[in-house]
């Protein structure tokens, strides 16, 4: 298990407010968590997700919802004012020990704790509440599956999958980390990455496999990269994946990439000479002086000159 998510629906017990939320986060990580209220004049205006939903369809369910109350004159000034409450009781427990707790729960599957700990969350604002909810487990490789599983793209973003220069390669999604991963459109051709396949063949699919980036397309008007990715032993990856997606990476790996690339720049530089090496290293590294200047040749002519009266002079000295 690396993470965890937690779906709550809770009524107060004091005011009969509704509260609907989502938890999610790793062991000693700051977790990401929304909730919204709704009295009981205005529920009836919302269709409130299940929390027996998925976890990444209920949260979108949910983000949707937040900002529809959001902009909701007569409850949304108090939900601005319950998502700071919010924010305020997750740092005052502090964020990435309560992360744990829950955590923890999920991962001993106690149900009696986790709900104490949501209740603790909202009594300063709601009293005692009745709660119910849903928690999942996740580990990298189920969540990249869902994801991959999930994503649908823009319209022509995915006919780059039937290229003829990708025909016979495997399908693959990068391992993902939302928590603490690297952003995926920082990465460098060459730089290491991890996958999964994701073909309909699928037997190894829950094996991440090491691989490097061979190449990397942003697919216009859109917000997806293409990647072609090395595999090894004479395999091709290709996928089509969100550009602000998080993933997780071998930091070591990637460090060594990154220095192996800076030391074959710089090499390739240093061999770089002749006269258009200032257009290529936006420097001249040959320094082209002129040994004599205009004064030396006034000077020159000069002494030339009176050189030339002293031996006419002499000459006419023996001659009388």
């Amino acid at each position: 298990m690396d993470f965890y998510a937690v779906k709550y629906m809770a009524t107060s017990l004091l005011t009969g407010e509704t509260y609907l939320g989502y938890i999610f986060g790793k062991k000693k990580q700051e977790p990401n968590f929304n909730g919204i209220l709704i009295n009981k004049a205005r529920i009836q205006n919302y269709k409130l997700p299940s929390i027996q939903k998925p976890y990444l369809d209920f949260k979108s369910d949910m983000d949707m919802l937040v900002y529809k109350i959001l902009n909701d004159v007569k409850i949304g000034g108090a939900n601005r004012q319950f998502s700071a409450y919010l924010f305020s009781t997750f740092k005052k427990y502090g964020m990435d020990i309560l992360s744990t707790k829950i955590f923890l729960a999920v991962q001993d599957g106690d149900p009696f704790v986790l709900k104490a700990i949501v209740q603790d969350i909202l009594f300063d604002w709601a009293g005692e509440t009745e709660v119910k909810l849903v928690a999942e487990k996740f580990n990298y490789e189920d969540l990249t599956w869902i994801q991959a599983a999930t994503e649908k793209g823009e319209d022509g973003a995915y006919t780059y999958l039937s290229r003829d220069d990708v025909k016979n390669a495997v399908d693959v999604f990068p391992i993902i980390d939302p928590m603490d991963g690297y952003p995926l459109s920082k990465l460098d051709v060459g730089d290491p990455i991890l996958v999964l396949v994701t073909t309909e063949n699928k037997n190894d699919s829950k094996n991440a496999l090491e691989g490097s980036v061979i190449s990397k397309e942003i697919v216009p008007t859109t917000d997806y990269l293409f990647l072609k990715i090395d595999l090894g032993n004479g395999k091709i990856g290709k996928t089509v994946v969100l550009r602000n997606m998080k993933i997780a990476v071998d930091s070591y790996k990637l460090e060594a990439s990154r220095k192996k690339r800076d030391r074959i720049l710089e090499d390739e530089k240093e061999k770089v000479i002749g006269d258009i090496v200032n257009e290529l290293t936006g420097e001249s590294k040959i320094k082209y002086t002129s040994k004599v200047n205009s004064s030396d040749i006034i000077i020159v002519l000069a002494f030339s000159a009176v050189g030339i009266l002293l031996i006419v002079l002499v000459g006419i000295l023996f001659l009388t």
